[in-house]
């Protein structure tokens, strides 16, 4: 053929196809392949942009590796951090939401365990899915590398993993020098069941497990496979753990581990029952490294306290510059330390000349050449219970170089990588805040709730300004600073930790202020009515309410799903009715959390809840008086969810000690879904 054409025509005809080769070479390349964790292939036609995730733990590792905008769904478990606007909810982990999935028009969506129904239905509608739920920590490495493999993220997807692994060999290391007969029986509680007198823990192939030993544990070997296993008080006997954990508030667990049989386990002689968040516990993510280190260190923390168990030297290892422009800051920054084998970190600020300071817990002090606030990492708070606060001050000023007659510092369980720093100046005036907050374990009510230490879930604030306050001046900025604070966190309704369901939170009962006289001129007042005042207030509560944020991911407008947890109402204990013999989780009745869940996706119904919970606080405070127009909003709810149906009869949860308005208003919605054809209401399970 090529005889009979010109030169110039061959080469067209030559160049024509090698492009057409080319183009098909390079969709072969742009192609993305990889087997999930449940062995299928998946092959995508290039990065996806807009990505569901109906698995926390992926959702974590998304935002890890810095792909929060392509991330557009998550489920109601997954709480986005400070840096990322909230992605669309699509319903529980084990009843996700196909329609609400939908709407997002994804390109890909990551399933796990609970969902092979869904993927089923996604798959037949040509969505792509990929199972990237970790059940090992193998899986957790296995699943970081795909990730990066998909969004083009490799070497980030590295960086974590070498992370996640070097916080592994560092316990490895420490727990390796315990002798084998000091290695301790570790065991994770999943729930109580006083009625039935037993317990249930994970079963012998549970990541729970995987996790312990990581830890330098020895899970119980129950001869047992299975999500949840049920231990009776002989098997309780027989295994005798040393250590038992449980996810987020123990009251009930130690409440149950209190009685005859029981309490004689070493555990509890030995006060080793811990709580830890449930992000923590019941999913291998991303930030499972951390919490391997915070339980080994909690069950081996009188080993670690000692020198022959530590295996890093004290020493500052990075210096990060903080931006404080006044004449008489010499440098500010944020110091990172090894102490004791663990990451701390310090916010230290030096004059060029000495200063006075006010300090809640200091007291008044002169000659200070610097003042600062130090982070213990979780894994440190039980080390700390073995010396003095004296103690733990020189053991940080020894690692910094400091010496305590001329250095003031705060202490605080929240992270200085979340540290707010807020500018307020205005007319000649110039207030800085310096905030750290942690208020999800120990938030208090004043007046309401009773004096307990805990473990630091501080807000520490250092206020500097461009002016040489008086003593008053000083004294009254920290009840400016004090009111501001308390104003944030009722704006952000962040709930006392001991009274959640009616109350709202002051402060955390371990706040600290300290303030420094300063430089320049004169200023005696700084209550709220001054300009003074008015700017001390202003960055305290944007430093408040920022901090709050980057460590607790507390933010305004978040979930009504958000906020009902917060207040311990658990909807999978609310949906169905109540069944006899202490189970409080009933499936396969005629409400399941699924439907329930997938109904508080809609804003009207979220807004009746909503609204609820905003007049029990006002109920709480004797300032509602008639609650018959707001039964009437609650009885049209359930009428509208009936439709054309007979209404069910109605629900009680009186017995639930819930405030009378959000009562009625999950009676109503659970009453109308009651009315409802079964049919449409999908199976749902229990929550970690």
């Amino acid at each position: 053929m090529f005889s009979r054409l010109s030169f110039r025509k061959q080469m067209v005809v030559i160049l024509t196809a090698l492009g057409a080769l080319a183009a098909v070479s390079t969709a072969a390349l742009a192609e993305i392949k990889f087997s999930d964790n449940s062995g299928r292939a998946v092959v995508l036609a290039k990065a996806p942009t807009r990505v569901v995730s109906l698995v926390p733990s992926a959702s974590e590792a998304l935002w890890a590796l810095g792909l929060g905008r392509v991330l557009k769904g998550t489920t109601i478990h997954s709480i986005p951090p400070a840096d990322n606007d909230p992605p669309t909810l699509v319903g529980g982990f084990f009843a996700p939401s196909l329609e609400a999935v939908k709407k997002l028009d994804p390109q890909l969506v990551f399933v796990g365990g609970p969902h092979e129904a869904i993927r089923g239905e996604l798959t037949d509608l040509e969505i792509p899915t990929a199972y990237l739920q970790a059940r090992n920590l193998n899986d957790l490495f296995r699943n970081l590398k795909i990730l990066g493999k998909i969004f083009g993220k490799t070497r980030r997807a590295e960086e974590i993993s070498r992370d996640i692994k070097e916080q592994l060999d560092l316990i490895a290391q420490k727990t390796a020098l315990l002798p084998p007969d000091k290695k301790r029986r570790v065991m994770r509680i999943m729930s109580v069941n006083p009625a039935g007198d037993y317990l249930t823990v994970p079963g012998d192939d549970s990541f729970q497990n995987d996790l312990i030993r990581a830890a330098g544990g020895l899970p119980p070997e129950l001869g047992v496979k299975g999500k949840t296993v049920k231990l009776d008080l002989a098997g309780w006997q027989r295994l005798n753990p040393q250590a038992v954990y449980v996810c987020g508030p123990k009251t009930k667990t130690l409440e149950f581990l209190s009685r005859p049989g029981w309490r004689q386990a070493e555990a509890v002689k030995q006060r080793r029952v811990f709580s830890f968040p449930c992000p923590l516990t019941c999913q291998v993510s991303v930030h499972s490294g951390k919490f391997i280190e915070w339980l080994s260190a909690w069950v081996y923390g009188d080993y670690f306290a000692q020198k022959p168990y530590m295996v890093k030297p004290w020493s500052v290892i990075q210096a990060e510059p903080v931006k404080l422009d006044l004449s008489y800051v010499k440098k500010a920054q944020v110091l990172t330390e090894t102490i004791q084998d663990f990451t701390h970190r310090t916010l230290l600020i030096e004059f060029k000349r000495p200063q006075t300071i006010l300090s809640t817990l200091q007291g008044q002090r002169s000659g200070v050449a610097a003042v600062g606030n130090h982070y213990l990492p979780p894994p440190s708070w039980r080390l700390g219970k073995h010396g003095s606060l004296d103690a733990l001050r020189a053991r940080v000023l020894g690692v910094l170089g400091r010496q305590a007659s001329d250095t003031s510092l705060l202490f605080t369980g929240a992270d200085m990588k979340n540290l707010a720093v807020q500018r307020a100046a205005e007319k000649g005036l110039e207030v800085y805040a310096l905030v750290t907050a942690g208020a999800r374990h120990n938030a208090w009510r004043a007046s309401v709730d009773e004096g307990q230490y805990v473990e630091p879930g501080t807000i520490n604030m250092l206020i500097l300004t461009n002016r040489a306050l008086t003593p008053r001046a000083m004294a009254r900025a920290m009840v400016t600073a004090t009111e501001a604070k308390s104003a944030a966190l009722q704006d952000l309704d962040v709930r006392s930790s001991y009274t959640p369901l009616k109350s709202q939170a002051t402060g955390t009962g371990t706040d600290n202020i300290l303030v420094v006289r300063g430089e320049g001129a004169p200023a005696r007042l700084a209550g709220g009515h001054s300009k003074l005042g008015e700017l001390i207030a202003r960055a305290v509560y944007t430093g408040v309410m920022q901090a709050l944020l980057k460590q607790n991911r507390l933010r305004p407008g978040r979930s009504v799903f958000q906020r009902l947890k917060e207040r311990r109402v658990s909807l999978y204990a609310l949906a169905g009715p109540k069944a006899a013999k202490g189970k409080t989780c009933p499936l396969g009745s005629s409400v399941s959390v699924g439907r329930l869940e997938e109904l508080l996706l809609e804003p009207k119904y979220a807004a009746l809840v909503e609204a609820a919970l905003a007049l029990s606080d006002a109920a709480q405070r004797n300032q509602i008086q008639d609650l018959n127009t707001f039964q009437a909003w609650c009885d049209q709810v359930a009428r509208d969810l009936a439709g054309k149906r007979p209404l069910a009869p109605p629900v009680s949860l009186q017995n639930d000690k819930l405030p009378r308005p959000l009562a009625m208003a999950l009676e109503a919605l659970l009453r109308g879904l009651a009315s409802q054809p079964v049919s449409l209401i999908p199976v749902s399970g229990p929550d970690c």
